[in-house]
């Protein structure tokens, strides 16, 4: 599954829009953020780390690396 498709569903999980959280990631980095270029960066998969670790910490959430043999 891609990232643009994981992230739509978390961002209708929380009730927040793509225009929202770029709003919100451009404040955290200072920096403009437009929709297009998140969206643009989510399809293309260029979006760095460090924009994932801000956008889950804006959504609620938190990433995390788990090894497979722990998912069971």
């Amino acid at each position: 599954m891609s990232i643009i498709v994981e992230l739509k569903k978390v961002l209708l999980d929380v009730n927040v829009s793509l225009s929202e959280l770029a709003k919100c990631l451009g404040k955290r980095l200072n920096k403009p953020y437009s929709m297009q270029n998140l969206s643009n960066k989510l399809r293309h998969e260029t979006i760095t780390h460090r924009e994932m670790l801000i956008i889950a910490d804006i959504l609620g959430y938190e990433l995390k690396f788990v090894r497979k043999d722990e998912q069971k």
